[in-house]
């Protein structure tokens, strides 16, 4: 992933917005960022979860710098969660959306809520998706599930 800092000006809209709505506490339980891939789909799902677990409570964009930032950056926050195609797949199935629900369904880490990104959510498999809906359905506490797709 990019650093936070990155600026990518055709998603300063998106992440302004995005900022609006966790400051006016309107944010949701389910977001599907829809962008052609390679412009930065999976780099705003990123920030986002960096904004949402940043400590520096006071700015509009993640730090870049407190513990939070630098474990989303590195892929060590243990409470947001990735669900992609597994290496040998070129889909996303049912038993990794399983064990993705189960997690979001544990008390977070620390950070107050839970994050999963699914990109690129379009390779969910029929059963992948079915069981997501029921996730998405009935949200678990604060969880934010954010579905990428291109």
């Amino acid at each position: 992933m990019p650093a936070l800092e990155a600026q990518l000006p055709w998603l300063l809209p998106l992440q302004t917005a995005l900022d609006d709505a966790i400051r006016g506490d309107r944010l949701g339980h389910a977001l599907l960022i829809q962008i052609a891939p390679g412009l930065g789909g999976d780099w705003l799902a990123h920030w986002l979860a960096a904004r949402l677990f940043c400590k520096a409570t006071t700015r509009s964009k993640p730090c870049g710098a407190c513990v939070p930032c630098t474990r989303v950056v590195a892929g060590e926050q243990p409470d947001l969660l990735r669900l992609q195609p597994i290496e040998d797949s070129k889909e996303i199935r049912i038993d990794q959306v399983r064990e993705l629900a189960a997690e979001l369904a544990l008390t977070s880490h620390g950070a107050g809520r839970k994050v999963a990104i699914i990109s690129p959510a379009d390779k969910l498999n029929r059963n992948a998706a079915n069981a997501l809906l029921k996730t998405l359905e009935e949200p678990s506490g604060s969880a934010l599930l954010i579905l990428v797709t291109g």
